[in-house]
């Protein structure tokens, strides 16, 4: 009679290596405003940005996390400007995180976290 503990291990195994990480971020703190929306065409200056950021978890969270303040890279990327349009956040793996998490067996779950937006600094009037 056949057993299905090594099937259900399996699929546990898989779901672990495939299971997202997820990023918790607060825009509060951000000094300008924020918008998913892209900038109004004649809105003044307008300078693309991109930030990487690496998210860890360890075992599982069980030993702990070390996520980006998602909040500080932003206030820091927006100084000097009066506000950020296109704002978008997301999380990328590349082939070296990939091969981490999968040859620990998702103990060890690392993934890129991108920033994406748009700068806009107020035209004088």
């Amino acid at each position: 009679m056949p057993t299905h503990a090594p099937r259900a291990l399996a699929l546990l195994l898989a779901l672990l290596a495939t299971a997202c990480v997820s990023l918790d971020y607060d825009l509060a703190s951000v000094p300008v405003p924020v918008s998913a929306k892209p900038a109004e065409p004649g809105a003044g200056e307008v300078v693309p940005f991109r930030i990487e950021a690496r998210n860890v978890l360890w075992f599982d969270g069980l030993f702990g996390r070390s996520t980006p303040d998602v909040a500080a890279l932003v206030a820091e990327k927006a100084r000097g400007y009066d506000g950020i349009a296109d704002f978008k956040v997301g999380q990328e793996t590349n082939g070296h995180q990939w091969l981490l998490t999968h040859l620990t067996l998702s103990l060890v779950r690392m993934k890129t976290v991108v920033v994406r937006g748009e700068l806009v600094r107020i035209a004088p009037r």
